[in-house]
């Protein structure tokens, strides 16, 4: 070890630089052996970022990406066991207040998020410190992790919404006046999202935040980041503006590009705590997530392909 490094354990404590080396090695090995998401990732990552990073640089950022989500792992033990002052601790919140005078409507809010820093660390820090929140998300498949995923989500005083049970849940919630997260930066099926642009290109996303801001719901970005220290910041935005027309339809996709511009600007402050091994544009564009494919032999014709695409939906 170098002095360098030393003197920067000494600081910070010989347990956390264990920590941290664990994390890389485990990451590392992962990275190695995880063919699949290793492709997955770098495939988003050329396909977001085109010639704006190098092989070198998209390499670099996915390896750190790894390194992100190992320690994400190791967080979610402590959200199942460490005692729930600490977690509350660990947890910084800015822009409560913005939430407080949507809440004061009496119409609920939705709280819009990425899958950005420690999402779940930073819904149960809400939970503890201010009111409780409501989480929507999918059942799992295998009924002992359905259970652990449920408890994991409402150990901080929350409530869990399964995604199954979709709007009317949801609906209960917001006549409650309580806050409720929705999570929009997945892909989605044909028939259950919009096409709206992300990172250049168009991708398939959930219109339920949209439509429920043109009923008359807040909807407010909620945003995550893991800081240095280890802490979780949770940023709370002021409610996203809706103009309403005598188009609908129009109305829900120009909230719902809002929506997902926001979501872009801030993975792109932070890229490597974003979710890039999930296949984000598999719907409109299956081929990057091939075997041998290879994106810059395409070269801009595609990319002008693509943006005409999501122009002729909006």
């Amino acid at each position: 070890m170098t002095t360098t490094a030393g003197a920067a354990c000494e600081r910070r404590g010989i347990m956390a630089c264990l920590g941290d080396w664990l994390v890389r090695s485990l990451a590392a090995l992962w990275y190695r052996l995880d063919r699949r998401h290793r492709r997955i990732t770098l495939a988003n990552l050329e396909f977001a970022y085109g010639a704006d990073l190098s092989p070198a640089e998209r390499e670099r950022l996915a390896r750190r990406v790894f390194c992100h989500f190992v320690r994400l792992a190791w967080e979610v033990g402590e959200l199942l066991l460490a005692p729930l002052a600490l977690i509350s601790r660990k947890v910084i919140i800015l822009g409560e207040e913005h939430m407080e005078a949507a809440l004061a409507l009496g119409r609920g809010a939705v709280a819009i998020a990425a899958h950005a820093g420690n999402w779940e660390y930073t819904v149960m820090g809400y939970g503890l410190q201010c009111r409780p929140g409501v989480v929507v998300g999918r059942d799992l498949d295998q009924p002992w992790a359905a259970r652990l995923a449920r408890y994991l989500r409402e150990r901080g005083g929350n409530y869990m919404v399964s995604k199954q049970k979709g709007m009317k849940g949801i609906m209960g919630h917001l006549r409650a006046n309580r806050p409720v997260g929705i999570v929009i930066d997945q892909n989605t099926t044909t028939a259950g999202g919009l096409l709206v642009d992300f990172f250049g290109h168009p991708a398939r996303t959930t219109p339920v935040a949209a439509l429920l801001a043109r009923r008359g719901v807040p909807v407010l970005p909620t945003l995550s980041r893991r800081l240095a220290d280890g802490r979780h910041l949770m940023l709370i935005l002021p409610p996203l503006p809706l103009i309403k027309t005598a188009d609908p339809q129009a109305d829900i996709q120009r909230h719902l590009e809002l929506q997902s511009r926001v979501i872009e600007a801030w993975v792109r402050t932070c890229p490597e705590q974003w979710l890039w091994l999930h296949r984000r544009w598999k719907n409109q564009f299956p081929e990057i997530y091939e075997e041998g494919y290879q994106l810059s032999a395409k070269g801009r014709k595609i990319e002008d392909q693509r943006r005409k695409t999501v122009n002729g939906k909006r």
